[in-house]
C-alpha cells in the first residue's frame, strides 16, 4: 500500500514528530494538529482530512443548527439583563368630544396629553440578579453542547472519510484480484488441455472468481454508502482522499492521564457543570420570591385644551412601592421544590456523565492501542502471506504441491491485505474517537487559536463568516488555495 507522502512509514514519522512535540503541552485542538503540514505543502487536486474538517464545520447544518440555539442563548441572556434596567416609555393621547347645545351649535372640546413614565425595580428578593447568572451560566452551558455537537459530527466526518478511504483501496486490490483469477482461468484451461490440471482446479478457480467478483460489487456498495455520508457531511463529494496524519503527541501514556484530560476537556462534562450552577442560582432565584419587592416610578405629563374652560396643566409625580406577599396558595412554594428537585436531578447526571466520560476516555485509548497493535500483526501478516505464496508457487512446480495449493495462498494474501486495509482505517478512526472523547476533536477552537495570534487569520475567517451568512451561498467542492494563505488547503 503506497500512500501520498514522502515518508516511508507513516506511524514511525508520527512516533518522531510526537517525540520532537513533548514538551508543546496545554490544549491543543485537531484542526490545528495538520494546518501546519498543508500550509507548506504544494497545491493537490485531493482532499485531506483536515480540510474536511473544516468544510464540515463551514457546511453541515447540524452544526449550525446548534449554532443558532447557542444565538437564543445569548438573546435570553440579554433579556435577563433587561430586567435590572429601568422601563422608560412615552406615552401620548388626543381626545376629541362634541357637545350639542340646547339652542343651537356643537361645542368641539379636544385635548391633546404627553408624557414620559420611567420605572425601576431596586430591589427583587435579588431574583433579577439571580436570573442574569443563572442565564449566563445557561449560555456557558450551551456553548459547550455546541461543541459537543461538532464533535460528534467531526468524529462522524472522520469515519466517513476513512471509510471511503478503505473501500477505494478494497475496491483496487480486489479488482486486482479479480483480474488475476481470470489470467488464472485461461492458463488453467489451458493446462487442462496439455493434461497438466484436472477438472476440479478449473471448479476451483470459477468458484474463486465468482466469489471476488460478488466481493468486488460488495465493495462498491460499501464505496456508495461511505460517499454519500461523506456528501452529507460535508457538502461535497470526495475527491482523491490522502492518508491524515497521526496526531500521536496528543496521546497520553498512560488510561488514568487519558481519564484526566477527559475530565477537564469534554465539552458535554463542561456543559453539565455549567448547568449545576444554572440550578444553583434557579434556586435562588425561587427562594427571593419570598422576599418582598421594591419599585420607584415617576411620571411627568403636559396637556393642552381647546376649550378656554380648561387650561393647560404639568403634571408631575414619584412614587415608592413597596409589596410584600403573604398568601399565593403554595405556588411559591411549588416553584422552590421544583427548583430544588431539579437542582438534584442536574447533579445526579453530572455524576453520570462524569463516570461515563472516564470510562469512554479509558476504553477509546486502550481501543487505540489494540488498533495499533492490530495494524502490526497485520502488516506482518501480509508479509507472511507473500512470503507463503512464493514458497507454494516454487514448491509447486516441484511437484510438492498442488495447484490448489496455490489458490489457497492467493486467498490467504488476499485476506491478509484486506485486513491490512481496514486495520489502518481503524488506527485512524481509533485515534480521533480519542480525540472526541477527551474533547479535543473541534474546528472552532482551533481557529480561536489561529486568531488569537494571527490578524491575517483572523481577517479571513471574518471573511469566511460572512460568505457563510450569505443568503446564497452553496456548499462548493474545495479548490487549491495560495500557500502564503493562513488557511491554504483548509478553507
Amino acid at each position: 500500500m503506497v500512500f501520498r507522502t514522502s515518508r516511508p512509514d507513516l506511524f514511525a514519522a508520527a512516533k518522531a514528530t510526537g517525540k520532537a512535540s513533548a514538551k508543546a503541552g496545554g490544549v491543543m485542538l485537531v484542526g490545528l494538529l495538520v494546518a501546519f503540514s498543508l500550509i507548506g505543502a504544494k497545491p493537490a487536486k485531493a482532499d485531506n482530512l483536515a480540510q474536511m474538517l473544516y468544510d464540515v464545520y463551514d457546511n453541515n447544518p447540524d452544526i449550525h443548527a446548534e449554532q443558532a440555539a447557542q444565538d437564543i442563548r445569548r438573546a435570553q441572556t440579554r433579556k435577563a439583563t433587561a430586567a435590572l434596567m429601568p422601563q422608560v416609555s412615552a406615552v401620548a393621547s388626543h381626545s376629541l368630544v362634541e357637545e350639542k347645545l340646547k339652542l343651537s351649535g356643537v361645542d368641539r372640546i379636544r385635548t391633546s396629553q404627553y408624557g414620559i413614565k420611567a420605572s425601576q425595580r431596586i430591589f427583587s428578593g435579588f431574583q433579577n440578579k439571580n436570573n442574569l447568572i443563572k442565564a449566563k451560566y445557561e449560555e456557558k452551558s450551551g456553548y459547550y453542547q455546541m461543541r459537543n455537537r461538532e464533535r460528534e459530527v467531526l468524529l462522524e466526518a472522520v469515519k466517513a472519510y476513512m471509510d471511503v478511504y478503505a473501500a477505494r483501496k478494497m475496491i483496487t486490490l480486489r479488482r486486482q484480484h479479480v483480474a488475476n483469477l481470470e489470467k488464472q482461468l485461461r492458463a488453467t484451461q489451458a493446462r487442462i488441455r496439455a493434461g497438466e490440471l484436472t477438472r476440479t482446479d478449473l471448479s476451483k478457480t470459477k468458484a474463486l472468481l465468482f466469489r471476488a467478483r460478488a466481493s468486488l460489487e460488495g465493495a462498491k456498495a460499501d464505496l456508495g454508502g461511505a460517499a454519500g455520508r461523506y456528501e452529507a457531511l460535508v457538502g461535497y463529494q470526495p475527491g482523491e482522499l490522502i492518508f491524515p496524519q497521526m496526531p500521536v503527541r496528543y496521546m497520553p501514556q498512560t488510561p488514568e492521564e487519558a481519564q484526566k484530560k477527559a475530565l477537564q476537556m469534554h465539552p458535554d462534562l463542561r456543559a453539565s457543570r455549567a448547568g449545576d450552577k444554572a440550578a444553583d442560582y434557579a434556586v435562588k432565584s425561587a427562594e427571593g420570591a419570598f422576599l418582598p419587592t421594591v419599585d420607584v416610578s415617576g411620571e411627568m405629563t403636559k396637556n393642552y385644551a381647546s376649550s378656554v374652560s380648561e387650561t393647560d396643566l404639568s403634571d408631575r409625580s414619584f412614587s415608592l412601592r413597596l409589596s410584600l406577599p403573604l398568601f399565593d396558595g403554595g405556588a411559591r412554594k411549588a416553584d422552590l421544590e421544583s427548583a430544588r428537585a431539579a437542582r438534584s436531578q442536574q447533579k445526579h447526571k453530572s455524576n453520570a456523565l462524569a463516570a461515563n466520560v472516564k470510562a469512554n476516555a479509558k476504553e477509546q485509548f486502550l481501543r487505540y492501542q489494540a488498533s495499533v497493535a492490530s495494524l502490526g500483526q497485520a502488516r506482518q501478516e501480509v508479509t507472511a502471506a507473500k512470503d507463503l505464496l512464493r514458497g507454494v508457487r516454487v514448491e509447486e512446480k516441484a511437484g510438492q504441491r498442488s495447484y490448489l495449493d496455490i489458490l489457497d495462498a492467493e486467498v490467504s494474501l488476499l485476506d491478509a491485505q484486506e485486513l491490512e486495509i481496514y486495520s489502518q482505517a481503524d488506527t485512524v478512526i481509533a485515534i480521533y474517537s480519542f480525540l472526541a472523547a477527551t474533547g479535543q476533536l473541534t474546528v472552532s477552537g482551533a481557529r480561536k487559536e489561529f486568531i488569537r495570534h494571527d490578524p491575517q487569520t483572523a481577517a479571513v475567517v471574518a471573511k469566511a463568516r460572512r460568505m457563510a451568512s450569505s443568503a446564497d451561498v452553496k456548499a462548493r467542492k474545495a479548490e487549491p488555495r495560495d500557500a502564503s494563505d493562513p488557511w491554504s488547503g483548509l478553507r
